[in-house]
């Protein structure tokens, strides 16, 4: 009662403020939903990535889309904080950490880096502390790394921060199997759009992205799905082809728009692979 008080009283008296509750064991929802903060930590994406809960954490998604998908703009998402043990303690300095900072930086709401984070610092800083105690240097190699994977794609963050046109997808990997180690999805404003395609899981995998998991279509509140093409505004023709750019490699592809309308985007992922796919 007292929350919901103060949500409503600061909507009236100070209507510019924005309010971020910190929220823990999966009450991310109740604090968005029914108190109607504007921002709330998500502690599910930290925990359950790590652990590598991946079919958990795509049914959160899913649920989500289906209820309300304005609610995934207002998820803080982190992969440490003050509270919690450091980063690097948690994901390592590998390709599964830029995996997972991958998807913090391309998916919609608020990206959050903990203190130290893209240095590599290993002490955990608690609120009360006035200073590090211990002696640590940078890690340069994490450094440009993260210059290399994190930063270009933090500067095309307005393709994906918003939730009007993100769309998640199964990928399937043969059979008619879904892998849900394999987190796919689109975003896009204006006339740009993007697809994250990233694998969070030791070992190998191949498939292809074709169909969009069910939202919620606010216009006629019904349960919709959409094509990959539709995603991403692309429009299937005879001799059609679109090109697109992968954003770390900066390699460039190009691919038929009648096989991408029949069989969508085919992709070979390695252990933490990740994609990040722009220009379209």
């Amino acid at each position: 009662e007292f929350w919901r008080e103060v949500v409503e009283r600061v909507a009236s008296e100070v209507p510019d403020t924005l309010l971020l509750a910190e929220a823990f064991w999966l009450m991310e929802g109740y604090f968005v939903r029914t108190l109607g903060m504007h921002r709330v930590y998500n502690s599910a994406f930290m925990n359950m990535l790590r652990n590598e809960e991946n079919a958990k954490y795509r049914q959160l998604i899913k649920n989500t889309l289906e209820f309300d998908p304005q609610i995934l703009k207002r998820y803080v998402n982190f992969m440490n904080n003050p509270d919690e043990k450091t980063a690097v303690e948690q994901f390592g300095k590998g390709d599964k950490y830029f995996g997972i900072c991958t998807l913090m930086a391309t998916m919609p709401g608020l990206p959050m880096f903990g203190h130290g984070q893209i240095e590599g610092y290993s002490e955990k800083y608690g609120m009360e502390y006035y200073r590090p105690y211990w002696e640590e240097d940078p890690d340069n190699y994490l450094i440009q790394r993260h210059e290399h994977d994190i930063f270009p794609i933090l500067r095309h963050r307005m393709i994906f921060a918003g939730v009007e046109n993100f769309l998640l997808y199964d990928f399937y990997s043969g059979e008619g199997r879904v892998d849900e180690n394999v987190f796919a999805y689109s975003n896009g404003v204006g006339k740009q759009h993007g697809l994250v395609v990233y694998h969070n899981h030791y070992g190998a995998t191949r498939g292809w992205v074709k169909w969009s998991a069910g939202y919620l279509n606010k216009g006629n509140d019904q349960i919709e799905s959409k094509p990959l093409l539709d995603g991403l505004r692309i429009t299937a023709k005879p001799n059609r082809f679109v090109i697109f750019k992968d954003i770390h490699s900066g390699l460039e592809y190009i691919r038929s728009t009648e096989e991408i309308r029949d069989k969508g985007l085919y992709f070979e992922l390695d252990a933490y692979a990740y994609k990040v796919l722009i220009d379209f």
